[in-house]
């Protein structure tokens, strides 16, 4: 059983979308939605009775453009608008949040994925076992031996260095090599024209890496893999930078703010009573 102390980082956009969508017609006596708040938190406090982490901190996207749109303009451009019953939600799930005297990290110009790669490493670093709380497949390239990341609430859902090699029959950091051939349709990642996941997995474990890969294009019996290859291989190279997450966001951390200790019941329950939510209240 490990010793040490444990960081729970939870991706707040992912947890709102999912109770959103899971959880119909529930609003306040005002008529205010409050489905994607209501699931959160019922969510938040399963963590905190269940997991009981030693620190926690939750991360959100902020709705500007990213350093990834600037370099590539259709980056998530398949992807619908955020419902506006989803969208005035957002303060209010934050006012829960910090009732709960759970800090909150995001930043402009940077992807939540990237904020919890740098608290993810940097956690790492101060000698925490780290829980990234996410169903992205994304994060699952900063998995190591300290880092793990939790896809759902499934018993199977916990990735480790292991689960991700069983897997995708790679090392974790190689699934940006991956992506960079494969693509990646939820982000509109390009990838290369006819190479899918399987294909991709194939020549990272062959030739090491993308570089490699791209080194060896003569080598790939495939006459059509090997045209694609050299008439996309730097649509290959940009869809690596776009996936790659970015682990030193210039974000400021107190690891105080994120020790779990106690929070103003009273305060907690009067903002459930103004939501309606009687069945959380805490006794």
């Amino acid at each position: 059983m490990s010793q040490k102390k444990s960081l729970y980082l939870i991706d707040g956009n992912s947890y709102a979308y999912r109770s959103f969508y899971a959880i119909k017609d529930l609003e306040t006596k005002e008529g205010l939605p409050t489905n994607a708040v209501y699931g959160f938190t019922v969510s938040l406090i399963k963590i905190l009775r269940m997991k009981k982490p030693d620190y926690i901190g939750i991360v959100f996207d902020l709705p500007e453009p990213t350093f990834r749109h600037k370099e590539f303009a259709s980056y998530k451009a398949n992807r619908s608008k955020t419902p506006d019953e989803l969208i005035i939600q957002f303060p209010i799930l934050k006012e829960v949040i910090r009732a709960f005297n759970i800090p909150i990290f995001e930043l402009g110009g940077y992807e939540a994925d990237d904020i919890l790669a740098t608290i993810a490493k940097e956690g790492e670093e101060k000698g925490f076992d780290v829980f990234v709380m996410s169903p992205d497949k994304d994060l699952l390239q900063i998995v190591t031996d300290n880092i793990r990341v939790i896809r759902s609430s499934k018993k199977d859902a916990v990735f480790d260095k292991n689960r991700v090699r069983e897997k995708y029959g790679v090392e974790p950091a190689k699934l940006v090599d991956i992506a960079a051939l494969g693509g990646d349709s939820s982000d509109n990642i390009p990838g290369v024209p006819g190479i899918g996941e399987k294909t991709a997995s194939k020549l990272v474990k062959q030739f090491g890496d993308l570089k490699g890969v791209l080194k060896n294009i003569d080598k790939i019996p495939s006459e059509k893999i090997r045209k694609n290859l050299n008439q996309f291989s730097q649509q290959a190279e940009l869809s690596k930078r776009l996936v790659c997450l970015k682990a030193d966001v210039p974000i400021k951390i107190c690891w105080e703010d994120c020790e779990i200790g106690d929070f103003n019941k009273k305060q907690v329950n009067m903002l459930f009573a103004e939501l309606n939510f009687n069945k959380l209240i805490l006794t």
